[in-house]
């Protein structure tokens, strides 16, 4: 079933992608404390958390294993699927914690700041990434929707393609999961 990771470290990497997750959407949109849910499809989690989860089956096995490691600070976890798509439903007190462990991550911040300001260049936005490690990569997007691409090269904290479009109504980004990326464009 293993394709490189133990169940431990896949756990691991489940949990960081919820948190980081709910706090993007945190600094996005605001702090609210209530449940927020956010959906999987099957072949993404598993190129997420790097193990063979074939079938639907397997994949909320290990999702309802996964939920017992989390609950002492994420709560309650709520899962639920709909064919291939897995639902994770993050509880208040799961949101709460994950807005107290990250108020003093300044990236997603300073990134929104710059994307506000009524002439953000790439230049700037680039600043803001190697403010955080100078292992930045930006290219053209090659499709019409977004303008660049920026990620970090072998990071394993932020794994992330940030989309980013540049124009006359302002700027704005999508974030996606390498494999996502790959699969949407």
């Amino acid at each position: 079933m293993e394709v490189g990771m133990n169940k431990e470290e896949a756990y691991q990497l489940l949990e960081n992608n919820v948190i980081d997750t709910i706090h993007e959407w945190q600094v996005k949109l605001g702090y609210t404390e209530e449940m927020i849910r956010i959906y999987y499809n099957r072949d993404s989690l598993e190129h997420l958390v790097k193990l063979s989860l074939p079938t639907i089956l397997e994949a909320k096995e290990f999702l309802i294993a996964w939920r017992e490691t989390v609950q002492d600070h994420l709560g309650r976890v709520h899962l639920s699927n709909n064919e291939e798509r897995l639902c994770i439903g993050i509880p208040a007190e799961g949101t709460k914690y994950i807005h107290e462990q990250k108020k003093g991550s300044t990236f997603l911040l300073n990134l929104m700041e710059v994307l506000k300001g009524p002439t953000c260049t790439i230049e700037q936005i680039l600043e803001v990434f190697k403010k955080r490690s100078p292992n930045v990569i930006c290219e053209k997007a090659v499709d019409e929707e977004f303008d660049y691409v920026i990620y970090y090269e072998n990071d394993p904290f932020d794994s992330f393609r940030y989309c980013f479009s540049l124009g006359e109504m302002g700027a704005f980004y999508h974030r996606f999961s390498e494999y996502d990326y790959q699969t949407v464009r």
